[in-house]
């Protein structure tokens, strides 16, 4: 098949989760990811982090193509530096969610408000809200809260690895139409491309949507196993650089 984009996860997918601004990305990341936008291939990331938090990957690999932020809520042109397409919770919806997660004062809460990553809710002040994010809590914890907040009809809740440990998950809490997938729906819309000449690249919950509106499914080897069933491919691990395997194996081949 003759690929013409790759879109990958960021965490735990390029480089270990965490709870941090990204990095600089390694140099065989940045040889390989150069080498495929030189063969005219699209090389995208579609994450759970804000347009602050992934600078240091836009630069690094000099991105042109639009990105998938905020787990779906936003897509933001690289080349033109600015957003194509974005998704807002309604603020009555937000306002109830973020009274009841702080209820709990043992949840971790940020709210994407805006261009703003408040991390005190009490002090939101715009009420453009892109994402609800918990962070740091059990697998249990965050099975729960995904639960709970089912009763809210009009909004988008998933898991994700954020780090290690027992604290190791989050959940991200979008707009009803705010997945990745319908993120990368769109995204090919501006690339003028099929679903099927994408390679989408995971490692976690939140992408599965992001593998599923993709036509070759790539799960990293330290993957969830719920993902690794779905894929047409295990990559090697982050700490393997699975993904610039996966970029010389497929398109660089």
């Amino acid at each position: 098949m003759n690929y013409k984009a790759v879109i990958a996860d960021v965490d735990g997918t390029l480089f270990p989760p965490s709870e941090v601004p990204s990095p600089k990305p390694s140099e065989s990341l940045i040889e390989a990811v150069k080498k495929v936008q030189d063969r005219g291939v699209s090389f995208s990331i579609a994450s759970g982090r804000s347009l602050p938090w992934v600078r240091e990957i836009i630069n690094g690999f000099n991105l042109h193509s639009p990105i998938i932020l905020d787990n779906g809520a936003k897509i933001y042109d690289c080349s033109k530096k600015e957003y194509v397409w974005e998704s807002y919770i309604s603020k009555n919806t937000a306002q109830k969610i973020v009274h009841e997660l702080i209820a709990d004062k043992s949840l971790n809460v940020i709210v994407a408000d805006g261009e703003e990553r408040v991390t005190d809710p009490l002090k939101i002040i715009n009420w453009k809200i892109s994402k609800i994010l918990v962070l740091g809590v059990t697998p249990q914890k965050a099975e729960d809260l995904c639960q709970s907040l089912k009763k809210f009809t009009d909004i988008h809740v998933t898991k994700s690895i954020s780090g290690t440990g027992e604290r190791s998950q989050s959940i991200h809490v979008t707009n009803f139409d705010a997945t990745k997938q319908t993120a990368v729906a769109k995204l090919l819309d501006f690339l003028h491309i099929t679903q099927d000449e994408v390679v989408g690249i995971g490692d976690s919950y939140n992408d599965f949507p992001l593998l599923m509106a993709c036509g070759l499914k790539v799960a990293m080897g330290n993957a969830v196993e719920d993902l690794k069933a779905i894929a047409d491919y295990i990559a090697p691990t982050y700490a393997e650089d699975g993904v610039a395997k996966v970029l010389k194996k497929f398109i660089l081949k």
